[in-house]
């Protein structure tokens, strides 16, 4: 598999919340594929272009400690 991005300024975070905790495939600042399976989200996102960018977006749990 390959390396998925830890971060991104190519689409706003708000819209990446959209999907907490799934991965994601970003295509010309563009979400074109998510879920809970990478590879899926991968194999999805190739119908777009050979090599998408993959990452996951945070949860929207808070932990204190």
């Amino acid at each position: 598999m390959e390396e998925m991005i830890e971060f991104t300024e190519e689409v706003p975070l708000e819209e990446i919340m959209r999907y907490p905790g799934e991965y994601y495939a970003i295509v010309d600042h563009k979400i074109v594929a998510h879920g809970h399976d990478p590879e899926k989200v991968r194999q999805e996102a190739k119908k777009f272009f050979p090599h998408p960018a993959i990452g996951k977006a945070p949860t929207h749990e808070v932990v204190i400690y």
